[in-house]
């Protein structure tokens, strides 16, 4: 059902001071007249809520910027001088100065806007507790079986919003996997299965939806590679062991 009806709307207009290149700013109200149709925001099928509702206007759909900056991942920031809205696209964030250095050795990234923290760095032990969205600072609790279990990071730069991260606890050793919520700005455990005790290092190859882990140990001052155990993952997030290689 459209409805249209006349609403007040605050405009800032500017103009150039003459004699000089300062801008001047004003702002005026207006009445106008716009239609509201129950419009949904819908982003990779999930509708979005709202505080205020989208309306039309000369044909443009107007809904608020931070509304639409949150579902995309993208940070924005109100300024006073001169007013303004700043953005800063996800491609900035791998090239723009305030992020320089920011995957360093304390960081595990999982996409150009979330890594995992180290929150160990420099002590004995990493500690991977945490997910932090670099567009606004916000760090998000990740979910773990057990709250003594010790999470470690599997995969990186993934797709389809998933990441892995292997858990060890009294229980055992799982691969849990949990999926962002880049709209909502929140993390879920989607699933965790049991495996056999890791010795080597685990990682994850999304083309093949293959965990591979490699076992080294020291011989003469060098690692020597002397096992291998792969294990794939389905469409349905079982997760069974496909090959095995223990050399002597």
């Amino acid at each position: 059902m459209k409805l249209s009806k006349k609403i007040t709307l605050g405009v800032i207009a500017s103009s150039l001071l003459l004699g000089g290149s300062a801008l001047a700013y004003s702002s005026y109200t207006k009445n106008i007249k716009v239609t509201f149709a129950n419009i949904k925001l819908i982003v990779n099928g999930k509708t979005i809520e709202t505080k205020a509702e989208p309306f039309v206007y000369n044909g443009n759909v107007y809904a608020p910027v931070a509304t639409i900056a949150n579902m995309l991942g993208v940070s924005q920031e109100w300024g006073n001088n001169p007013p303004s809205v700043r953005f800063e696209s996800l491609d900035r964030v791998g090239s723009a100065p305030q992020y320089m250095g920011t995957f360093g050795r304390q960081y595990y990234p999982l996409d150009y806007v979330y890594a995992l923290r180290d929150d160990n760095f420099m002590r004995e032990g990493s500690l991977y507790n945490k997910v932090v969205n670099f567009t606004n600072q916000k760090e998000l609790d990740i979910p773990k079986n057990e709250s003594e279990g010790r999470l470690y990071p599997i995969s990186g730069m993934v797709h389809a919003d998933m990441f892995y991260m292997l858990e060890r606890n009294s229980k055992g050793t799982f691969i849990n996997g949990y999926k962002i919520d880049k709209v909502k700005t929140a993390i879920s455990k989607v699933f965790s299965r049991e495996i056999e005790p890791v010795e080597g290092h685990l990682t994850f190859n999304e083309a093949t939806r293959e965990f591979t882990e490699r076992i080294h140990k020291a011989e003469n001052g060098k690692a020597k590679l002397v096992g291998v155990k792969i294990y794939r993952i389905s469409w349905e997030n079982q997760i069974t062991k496909t090959d095995e290689l223990i050399m002597e």
